[in-house]
């Protein structure tokens, strides 16, 4: 049922417009990435309506952060083409993913065999040998186009098997770290290489002085399938760095160079704000929650209902937490409970400083059967995750019970689709005041 119409809300008010930053998360999840991409193009319509049919998701968003099929809407949102603008509108990345899934998720081969069978194979190598993913990547992805390319800064988590540690490649390290400016495709196939459903990837890149850097990269799931909190501490890391760079001289803020972009105009511009209301010491926190806007969006997860008790779980073996395919797997459980433990940091600091309007999740806790699945790419089921993300927007506003874990209603909120309205023009009241008061 249709939440009722609500007076539209004002956050808590920065220290004024023009010195916020926002930053937009999607969570990783395999062929549920059709449920945020029709989340993101209700937005992109909504952000058309107050600013024109060439408006882009790209245009408003200081950051776009993703892990897995998140970190490859990321891309898909920031990556140029030959005229500068986005690649993608957010309704071609919602066809992308209905037209390419089938054969990224082919059910084929030894999937159809016995479960002897099935067992004997996996244990050879994963669920997909990938090619397919990496040829729509690399088809629709230029391999011309590096992180440092892209029209908002990005924030991709992935893992390296060989070195053990997270490895984040961003466009604002791409831009200072040659070694991070990989190619954009390369980047997207290595956060999605989820364990036992796609191969790891390796390739090298150079650092300034021409040496090779070696990755071996594994799915950003294994380190933040929630980015919401990567996303937010780069920004930070990048306050902090234009912060010592205008106290380093009392006349540091000549040796700043001129913004090129319109998220360095809003940083040098807040730094610079921060700095004068606390009388120029450095060692103040950067940024704080509410200089946010966040819209974080999740990909579904398995039914709340009590599904499997400690003595069901306690008759599993490797096998079973390997390929149990109720939304259970030790993947699906790693996976959520990273999400959910940054979905609950977030709110809670938010919240914490009166400022939980700025900070908007939706995601929803009731997938059951194939919906579950993270490569069940059926037509039918695809239809019904598209309709699942549609009727997402007609559900109120939730926030997660860190008590029990539950995604419980907010009253005097409204509707997901009033919060993204909200939101839309927070974010195109933004972005027009910088384009009227900010040089770059």
């Amino acid at each position: 049922m249709t939440s009722p119409t609500i007076v539209p809300f004002k956050p808590l008010p920065p220290p004024h417009q023009g010195r916020i930053l926002t930053v937009l998360s999607i969570d990783g999840g395999g062929i549920r990435g059709l449920i945020p991409a029709t989340i993101l193009e209700h937005l992109e319509a909504q952000l058309q309506e107050m600013d024109g049919k060439d408006a882009r998701i790209a245009d408003y968003f200081d950051v776009i952060a993703g892990t897995s099929t998140g970190g490859l809407i990321a891309a898909m949102l920031a990556a140029p083409n030959k005229h500068n603008r986005p690649l993608f509108t957010a309704k071609s990345i919602r066809e992308f993913y209905y037209e390419h899934g089938p054969a990224i998720f082919e059910r084929s081969g030894w999937q159809r065999w016995s479960i002897f069978q099935r067992i004997f194979d996996a244990a050879k190598a994963p669920k997909y040998d990938g090619k397919a993913l990496h040829k729509e990547i690399r088809n629709n992805l230029s391999e011309d186009i590096k992180v440092a390319d892209t029209l908002a800064n990005v924030v991709v988590p992935a893992f390296d098997i060989q070195k053990m540690q997270p490895v984040i490649f961003s466009t604002f390290e791409a831009k200072k770290e040659a070694y991070k400016n990989a190619v954009l495709a390369d980047v997207c196939i290595a956060t999605s290489a989820a364990p036992t459903y796609f191969p790891p990837i390796s390739f090298k890149t150079n650092d300034a002085a021409g040496n090779p850097h070696e990755f071996h990269l594994i799915d950003g799931g294994v380190a933040a399938n929630n980015p919401t909190m990567a996303a937010m501490s780069m920004l930070n890391k990048e306050m902090l760095r234009l912060r010592q760079e205008l106290t380093a001289e009392p006349d540091g803020k000549h040796k700043v160079s001129r913004p090129k972009n319109k998220t360095m105009a809003a940083m040098l511009e807040l730094s610079s704000e921060m700095l004068r209301e606390n009388k120029g010491k450095k060692n103040e926190e950067s940024v704080e929650y509410k200089n946010f806007i966040v819209i974080s969006l999740g990909t579904g997860t398995i039914k709340s209902a009590k599904k499997y008790t400690a003595d069901d779980c306690a008759k599993w073996g490797a096998l079973q937490w390997i390929f149990n395919g109720d939304g259970a797997s030790i993947i699906d459980v790693y996976s959520q409970a990273s999400a959910d433990m940054v979905d609950i940091h977030a709110a809670v600091r938010f919240e914490d400083i009166g400022c939980e309007k700025n900070y908007l999740r939706i995601q929803t806790d009731e997938l059951e059967g194939k919906m579950a699945s993270m490569d069940c790419a059926e037509k039918e089921n695809m239809k019904d995750l598209i309709k699942l993300g549609n009727d997402l927007l007609k559900k109120p506003v939730a926030r997660v019970n860190i008590d029990t874990g539950v995604y419980e209603p907010v009253k005097g909120e409204g509707s997901n689709a009033d919060a993204l309205h909200n939101f839309a023009e927070m974010l195109s009241n933004e972005y027009r005041i910088r384009k009227n008061t900010l040089h770059y």
